[in-house]
């Protein structure tokens, strides 16, 4: 059975008139006489009664009519899902981020990716930044959201925001009640801090903040998420230097503080470009479309 004759009896079904079903199938109505005969043929049922003036569909040729229709339908279908995946309309999209970006950018993000691209999954996965750029490289991610400065050079980067860093302080701080302070003003404290395997870019970008005011941070505890620090703060362990965003976490017994001269975060978009996933040039362009609008949270700078 071809394909070519469900799709002519589909038209002679609905025509009932072997003249006006050639004309639409832009064929001579011989052709399609045979055509219909080779298929009952193959079924082994009449399909249409025929009469020198009327053309009538049999009970197998009703059944069949439906069914057909069906095929057709899925048929078309799977060519549009085809398509569509093709051009990377639908599809799966594996995407890791770091912690410190979902309190951020991530929930903007995904969001608006869903919103175009209703039709594409998208499994998010969190883990440590040096994770991420190994898991992109082997191909286990799609996209990642993390530090540029992370990522290795035969991996794709795109700045999509900036936030600077601000100090969290457990409460009852002696600087708590400050509207900004100095990192120097911190160089008695314990600090916590992101391990350097973590994350080298976030680890250098504290300590060297530090050795600018001439003082190397006394670390008391490294963890390697966000939250974690956060909370440890909270608990009067230490002090430490987090994304501006991670205010919006509200935690218990924390204050956030500006820093004055405060060092400020890029992060990015990061993808293979030996990827053959046609969804990633979707994400990185939602990416892009993010970043012409400014203010994901207070302190965000969302670049453009």
């Amino acid at each position: 059975m071809e394909l070519r004759q469900l799709r002519y009896f589909v038209v002679l079904a609905e025509t009932l008139h072997f003249g006006r079903a050639a004309n639409l199938l832009h064929i001579s109505q011989p052709p399609l006489s045979r055509q219909i005969a080779m298929l009952e043929d193959e079924l082994g049922v009449v399909l249409f009664e025929r009469t020198q003036r009327s053309v009538r569909l049999t009970a197998a040729g009703q059944r069949f009519n439906r069914d057909a229709r069906s095929v057709l339908a899925t048929l078309d279908q799977a060519r549009s899902h085809a398509r569509a995946a093709e051009v990377g309309e639908t599809g799966v999209l594996c995407a890791g981020f770091m912690f410190a970006v979902a309190c951020s950018v991530l929930p903007v993000l995904t969001r608006a990716f869903a919103a175009a691209f209703p039709h594409i999954e998208v499994k998010l996965k969190e883990t440590i930044p040096t994770d991420l750029a190994e898991q992109l490289r082997c191909g286990r991610l799609d996209v990642g959201i993390m530090y540029s400065s992370d990522a290795t050079d035969e991996l794709c980067t795109e700045t999509i925001f900036r936030e600077p860093l601000v100090a969290a302080l457990p409460a009852g701080h002696r600087l708590a009640a400050r509207s900004a302070i100095s990192i120097g003003e911190l160089r008695d404290d314990p600090f916590i801090i992101s391990p350097r395997d973590a994350s080298p870019f976030i680890h250098n970008t504290i300590t060297d903040h530090c050795r600018q005011a001439g003082f190397l941070p006394r670390v008391r505890l490294e963890t390697n998420f966000q939250q974690t620090i956060v909370n440890l703060v909270g608990q009067r362990l230490g002090v430490a230097l987090v994304h501006s965003s991670m205010r919006s976490t509200r935690a218990e017994n924390v204050l956030f503080v500006p820093l004055l001269h405060a060092p400020h975060i890029d992060v990015a978009l990061v993808w293979s470009a030996a990827s053959s996933n046609p969804c990633v040039p979707r994400f990185v362009q939602t990416a892009q479309h993010i970043g012409l609008f400014e203010s994901l949270a207070t302190g965000i700078q969302v670049c453009a």
